[in-house]
């Protein structure tokens, strides 16, 4: 058992890459290590073989009166082998029973094969094996052309089969084609993602395709490349996997998103830092419209794993402002006008009705707290919210309700200095202050009718603008894939 031990700093996927790379080199060097094992083993069980073969081996009994004589066993024995052709400067000679070989024979295996033949022999009691090989040349390429000529002879062996196997190959690729088209109508039918459509279709395709190449490959004899190549899928498949992590769980997430649908195309969404109104869903990432015209690409991995906010879900939208009133004012009076401000406007839905609540209690103001809903397909929210606090403004103005600020200590270190006026310069101050007030007067009496409009110039029609911003956005859009949730 090994353990690991990670700090808390560490991140995961760097655990996870460390995890899989300590695996790997594990496995590998199991496997080499059986390998060698094996390799060892067989070549021990080769010598053993060996030692065992060229072992001196005594005869079952010796005859005291044999049949043959020495001289017929030698000259038997040199036509046998002068036959055969492997040997050369052959000599055989024989003592009692004895047989002593002498020459050079072609390869170690007609060394041995000599001298089994003679133990083989009747009347022959031992053998003394003298028979060298004859030693190759340094740039001896027989070998190699014999390898040649051998394979040359198994490939025109093997040829009618592999023009076979290539005839299954073809019937397989066009029954994969077909039947990807097939499996493509009824996904269609009842799939209503077309990333998931591709996806069956290509699997069922990819299936066809690799039970056609293991017949071909049956059929051709190369039954072992066929285990091979079944083998090396799964393996392939294993470290594409790995090196390819990212881009496979963006593909994944790409099917997910496509199946859930937690978005269409022109909502705006909005995801950790990320808002703006969704143009494509692609295999890669998911394209989104910023407010100020900018384009984002989020992977989907991120988008499927990130909580959404999608504003666009529902059309109702619920928007809220609040309003500070002095102390000294009636709150049941204010929040009277208010709340008459929010029903005579257009754009607030009458149901759910109209809120306005003490929010808090200021340093110096009681906050009122103003609810309600509007259309947001047909309104923008926040014109709607600045209409709204435009007029309650005025109507608490008109109303003497004063919004007083909040209150601030002021400090003098050097004292505030007096001056007292007598009456000339008091009677020109107050009739100066008088002229002012009216001037101010006439100026609140001039906007007070503006500021009670339903819209202003600045807040334009009040109409919702995300068509209108997305259709900015059109021209500029980067050329890619499929749209996933079209």
């Amino acid at each position: 058992m090994f353990l690991i031990e990670t700090g808390r700093d560490q991140p995961r996927n760097g655990f996870r890459q460390n995890s899989f790379r300590f695996g790997f080199l594990l496995l590998t060097l199991l496997v080499s290590t059986t390998c060698l094992a094996q390799d060892v083993a067989n070549d021990e069980t080769t010598i053993e073989a060996v030692e065992d073969e060229s072992a001196v081996e005594a005869p079952e009994k010796v005859d005291v009166d044999p049949l043959t004589s020495d001289e017929d066993i030698s000259s038997r024995l040199k036509r046998i082998f002068v036959a055969t052709g492997w040997f050369t400067e052959i000599d055989i000679r024989t003592d009692e029973g004895v047989v002593f070989l002498t020459g050079v024979a072609d390869t170690e295996k007609h060394q041995e094969w000599a001298e089994r033949v003679t133990q083989r022999t009747s009347d022959v009691v031992a053998v003394v094996n003298r028979i060298s090989v004859r030693t190759r040349p340094i740039w001896d390429v027989s070998p190699v052309l014999a390898q040649i000529r051998q394979l040359a002879r198994d490939f025109l062996q093997l040829l009618p089969l592999i023009v076979i196997g290539a005839i299954i190959l073809l019937i397989a690729y066009a029954m994969a084609k077909l039947s990807a088209s097939v499996a493509g109508r009824i996904s269609k039918r009842r799939v209503p993602s077309q990333l998931l459509q591709q996806v069956i279709s290509s699997v069922v395709a990819v299936l066809v395709m690799m039970i056609g190449l293991y017949i071909a490959l049956k059929v051709s004899g190369l039954s072992r490349l066929a285990v091979t190549v079944l083998g090396g899928t799964g393996l392939v498949g294993i470290a594409l996997g790995f090196a390819f992590r990212d881009i496979a769980e963006n593909y994944l997430a790409s099917i997910l998103i496509s199946l859930n649908r937690p978005f269409s195309v022109g909502d705006l969404i909005e995801l950790d830092q990320y808002k703006g109104f969704v143009r494509r869903v692609t295999t890669r990432g998911t394209l989104l419209l910023t407010v100020e015209g900018n384009h984002i690409q989020i992977p989907n991995s991120m988008i499927y794993k990130s909580p959404i906010t999608n504003h666009s879900s529902s059309p109702r939208i619920r928007k809220s402002f609040s309003v500070g009133i002095g102390y000294d004012d009636s709150v049941t009076q204010a929040q009277e006008i208010i709340h008459e401000t929010l029903i005579k406007h257009a754009s607030v839905l009458p149901d759910p009705e109209p809120l306005v609540l003490v929010e808090s209690l200021g340093a110096s103001t009681v906050n009122l707290l103003a609810l309600f809903w509007l259309d947001g397909e047909r309104f923008d929210a926040g014109s709607v919210n600045s209409a709204l606090m435009r007029q309650a403004k005025a109507a608490l103005t008109k109303a003497k309700i004063s919004m007083p600020d909040e209150a601030r200590e002021v400090v003098f270190p050097n004292g505030v200095p007096v001056e007292m006026l007598n009456d000339e310069s008091h009677a020109l101050t107050k009739t100066d202050g008088n002229r002012r007030a009216s001037v101010v007067t006439r100026q609140a009496a001039d906007t007070d009718s503006r500021d009670f409009e339903s819209a202003s110039k600045g807040e334009g029609n009040l109409e919702n603008t995300d068509e209108e911003i997305q259709r900015h956005g059109e021209d500029t859009d980067p050329v890619d894939s499929t749209n996933l949730i079209a």
